[in-house]
């Protein structure tokens, strides 16, 4: 396969960019960690919180539908324990 120069540009301009992305996540693992450090908690605790808020920001009103299910295990949790 031959490819001209304006080919050849194009794909070393992706395969710079996959490098910057990839160097960027491994930052944002690492700020993750340092927060969750700060705060005396898991990297997995502060990444749920950033996925939540993420799709609050993106959809609405997926907080408050979380917020529910947890008060329902809460229930149903709450409820076991009384049974035994």
């Amino acid at each position: 396969m031959q490819i001209d120069i304006q080919t050849r540009d194009a794909i070393e301009d992706i395969i710079d960019r996959r490098v910057s992305v990839a160097s960027m996540q491994s930052q944002i693992k690492e700020d993750i960690k340092a927060v969750a450090e700060v705060l005396g908690v898991k990297a997995a605790q502060i990444g749920k919180i950033i996925g939540l808020v993420e799709k609050e920001r993106a959809k609405g009103d997926v907080i408050a539908g979380e917020r529910d299910i947890i008060e329902v295990a809460a229930d149903l949790a709450g409820s076991s324990e009384g049974e035994e």
